[in-house]
This record gives C-alpha cells, sequence and structure tokens, in this order.
C-alpha cells in the first residue's frame, strides 16, 4: 500500500518541518500517524504481529515520554510523536526504532554542534557568552528520520537473482 507509505512519511516530514521552524509539533499530526496507523493496521499493511503488541508499545512510548517530559528532558509535541510512531511497530521492534531515532538524533546534534562552531569560525559569533549551550535541538527532526529509516527497514531486500 504505497498510498499508506506515502501519507505516514509525508506526516513524519510535516512534523519535522514544523519542529525545525518554530519548535512545535502541532497535535495533529501525532494523532494523524496514529489514526493512519490503525486504519493501516485493519488492512495489514505493513503489521503483522497481533494488535495487543502495537498498543503495548505505543503506551510504553507514551509512558516513558510522559516522564521524560515531566523532567524537562523532552517537550511534549516530541513524545506524542514519538508514541505515534511507535504504535507502527511491535513491541519486540521498539528497541530497534529506540536505536534508529536515537542515532539519528545524535547525528542531528554533532551537525548543529559542528555547523555553530564553523559559524563562530567565520566571524558569526553568538550575542552572548554561552549561548551555544542554550541552544534548543528539534528533536522531531531524529524522530521523523527514525520513524521513517525504521519503516524502509521492515522492507524486505530486493533479490539479486543470485
Amino acid at each position: 500500500m504505497l498510498a499508506i507509505d506515502v501519507a505516514y512519511v509525508g506526516l513524519l516530514v510535516l512534523a519535522a518541518f514544523s519542529d525545525a521552524r518554530r519548535f512545535i509539533i502541532p497535535n495533529i499530526l501525532p494523532l494523524g500517524l496514529l489514526l493512519l496507523g490503525i486504519l493501516a493496521w485493519f488492512v495489514g499493511f505493513p503489521f503483522s504481529g497481533p494488535l495487543w503488541s502495537y498498543i503495548l508499545h505505543f503506551a510504553v512510548a507514551l509512558g516513558v515520554g510522559m516522564l521524560m517530559f515531566h523532567f524537562g528532558w523532552f517537550g511534549g509535541g516530541d513524545v506524542k510523536l514519538y508514541a505515534a510512531v511507535a504504535f507502527w511497530f511491535d513491541f519486540s521492534e521498539g528497541l530497534f526504532l529506540l536505536l534508529i531515532t536515537s542515532l539519528s538524533g545524535a547525528t542531528i546534534v554533532l551537525l548543529s554542534i559542528l555547523f555553530r562552531l564553523l559559524r563562530t569560525a567565520f566571524g558569526s559569533t553568538p550575542t552572548d557568552k554561552g549561548s551555544w549551550r542554550k541552544r534548543r535541538i528539534a528533536y522531531g527532526l531524529a524522530i521523523a528520520a527514525g520513524g521513517i529509516i525504521a519503516l524502509l527497514s521492515t522492507y524486505p531486500l530486493p533479490s539479486t537473482g543470485v
């Protein structure tokens, strides 16, 4: 079902763009991902396991995310987006999704630091001392990248005919 894939990727790209631009992920995007996931599950795509396993992954992701939000480590939109993405993968695939999303986040943080260092090296300095430490990171980018990569990994590799 190519239409479901396109809608999934489209919603994640919109969430990433919104988060990168304004540090806000509109509630309609995680809700859309969740509703699309429920629809996809009923048509049998790309889900293969029992529904309870997907609901469990969603619930655990939402619960842990809410704790992270409580301590100020994660934004509310990020929590909802990650939980909605988690619904697309059964509980046994949760560690892989978390790993891919974390690696995407680490890459974004490293690129952000590198970009800021290059800007500083070439004459563009921050307005106040230590402001580079106070910069926010749009985790929606990492969640979107992790969700897209994880979905792509569910597809079988093409046969070479060897």
